[in-house]
């Protein structure tokens, strides 16, 4: 795909697989962006690992975590 100006756009990092394309449906705006709390851990750990750390990858480390939780939770409830 191209951009308005006719060069070609990067790749959608949301279609490079399935764990990608699993998050790329995810709506986690509110769990993550605004959860001053979880903001506030994020830039901790930022802060300890420059050069080495991305916002975008922690959101969806995040947000895999969560979904993984969620998952867990749900099997814990069915077994009982």
């Amino acid at each position: 795909m191209n951009d308005v100006y006719g060069k070609p756009m990067p790749p959608n990092v949301y279609e490079k697989n399935k764990t990608m394309k699993l998050l790329g449906r995810q709506r986690m705006t509110t769990a993550f962006w605004c959860n001053d709390k979880v903001r506030k851990g994020i830039d901790e750990i930022a802060e300890a690992r420059p050069y080495s750390f991305t916002t975008d990858a922690a959101a969806d480390i995040f947000t895999l975590g969560y979904i993984y939780g969620k998952q867990a939770e749900r099997a814990k409830r069915r077994g009982k």
